[in-house]
């Protein structure tokens, strides 16, 4: 199982998924950042109550949709020292922090409990090794401790061990089926999506209205292109927070992509009602109006946007694209040219510049 790649913004430092064009921090181009693993300096997986979800942009080819990118996790730090940048509103990409559904397992006062308490400590201190060789005493000492098994398990993934960490939470999930959705998590960052998706289901089958479940399943399947099954479980997770726009944005792309274009469509509206300065939303709207045969609401779409954003580089390449579907092909030159001078280190900023020149030498201008 490998570990996913992250990217290091040459603006300001922040890790961003290696699939992204555009840094969710800064709006800087991602094109030719440096990769580092993107475990480097995380702390998964020890349980998050909450998972940080964050939005980029994919490439537009003159008339496709866009393609919305896939859920971060939780717990990544910033890699730069640089005075801050302004981000954009945490509301479009953090889920809020929310208390689990079923309470963690109560360390044991039993045999193993000295070691076990030292263990941790040394953990929290960031003496892996050390607390490796304690939390494997207390292990052997009570084999049957959920918590004992699930935080030497955390331990062990600190080590790089992360087979070894899997067949820890495996026990702990195993003797505490309330730590069941923790080993489903961590396969899901080892990259073992099948077996996650199993035990989720497995949770579901016992407790069908659990939220958190149903969401971290629905992601899961939506980063995997799982359209159809992940819209299934996000809609179930939407339903008992309607006021989330990360969680009804990523539900309306599911939808998008599943053929529901109706529903999608609805929802993004429902998503800009809520949070009015969601690019990615704004962007997939508007092209969602242009298949509909209505790219005048979507250049209006896009203008409201501009006039909050105006720097930002989505929008303007999305306006351009409407524009010459649209027979207006000076005005989408200017939108391209702004796009390229917004996003210089953009993979296709060379090419939108030279296709604005064309049109307008086409379009009789200089």
């Amino acid at each position: 199982m490998k570990a996913r790649q992250a990217v290091v913004c040459p603006k300001c430092g922040a890790l961003n998924r290696s699939t992204w064009e555009f840094c969710a921090r800064c709006n800087e181009s991602l094109d030719n950042a440096l990769a580092v693993e993107e475990g480097t300096s995380t702390e998964a997986p020890e349980p998050a109550e909450g998972r940080a979800s964050s939005f980029g942009p994919n490439a537009i080819v003159l008339g496709a949709a866009l393609v919305l990118l896939g859920l971060g996790i939780a717990g990544w730090r910033y890699a730069s020292q640089a005075p801050p940048l302004p981000r954009p509103d945490p509301s479009l990409f953090t889920v809020a922090t929310r208390p689990p559904e079923l309470p963690a397992a109560a360390p044991s006062t039993g045999a193993g409990a000295a070691d076990f308490q030292e263990g941790r400590r040394l953990l929290n201190s960031g003496d892996t090794e050390g607390a490796v060789v304690r939390l494997a005493a207390a292990v052997a000492a009570d084999p049957a401790n959920a918590e004992y098994h699930r935080v030497y398990g955390h331990a062990l993934w600190r080590t790089g061990d992360r087979e070894a960490a899997i067949a820890e939470h495996a026990e702990a999930a195993r003797l505490d089926p309330r730590l069941q959705m923790q080993y489903a998590r961590t396969l899901d960052i080892a990259g073992d999506t099948a077996e996650a998706t199993r035990q989720y289901e497995e949770i579901l089958e016992k407790n069908p209205g659990a939220v958190t479940v149903q969401e971290d399943l629905g992601r899961m399947l939506f980063r995997n292109g799982e359209y159809v099954k992940a819209a299934s479980h996000l809609q179930q997770a939407f339903q008992a927070r309607p006021d989330d726009p990360v969680l009804a944005q990523e539900l309306a792309y599911s939808l998008d992509q599943a053929g529901d274009r109706a529903r999608a469509a609805e929802m993004y509206r429902q998503v800009l009602a809520q949070a009015p300065q969601a690019v990615m939303a704004r962007g997939l709207l508007a092209e969602a109006l242009v298949q509909q045969g209505k790219p005048g609401e979507a250049l209006s779409l896009l203008d409201e946007g501009l006039q909050d954003t105006p720097s930002a580089p989505l929008l303007h390449r999305e306006k351009g694209s409407v524009l010459e579907r649209s027979g207006r092909a000076a005005e989408a030159a200017a939108s391209y040219r702004a796009y390229a001078r917004l996003a210089p280190n953009a993979k296709d900023a060379r090419e939108l510049a030279a296709r604005a020149a064309r049109l307008e030498a086409a379009g009789g201008r200089p």
